[in-house]
């Protein structure tokens, strides 16, 4: 019988594995846990920290649909596509400009 020590939760392999597969591909991604209010952001690489120039701490916990980053070029209908879709189960392309800490948009 294997050995127990302490209250150690079992580890989410799935999450685990999905991290590894794209932070060998130069990818920048955030991971949410749908089952919580606003799909909490529960995972931010150091690319999407590079690319957005928020570090993971301002990052984690706030809502998937990436509200920080929205500035004056985001348009409301955009904003709403990704609201819809994320509370949904279909997939859609949307077009969104976001911004980074500093203001800049890409």
């Amino acid at each position: 019988m294997p050995v127990r020590r302490g209250h150690v939760a079992p580890q989410n392999t799935f999450l685990g594995v999905i991290i590894r597969k794209f932070e060998g591909q130069n990818k920048k991604f955030i991971i949410a846990n749908a089952r919580v209010q606003n799909c909490a952001i529960i995972y931010c690489n150091d690319g999407f920290c590079e690319m957005t120039g928020f570090s993971r701490a301002d990052v984690m916990q706030k809502p998937c649909t990436c509200d920080f980053l929205h500035g004056e070029f985001t348009t409301r209908h955009s904003q709403a596509q990704v609201a819809q879709v994320l509370m949904g189960s279909e997939e859609r392309k949307v077009e969104i400009t976001y911004h980074r800490k500093d203001g800049e948009y890409r």
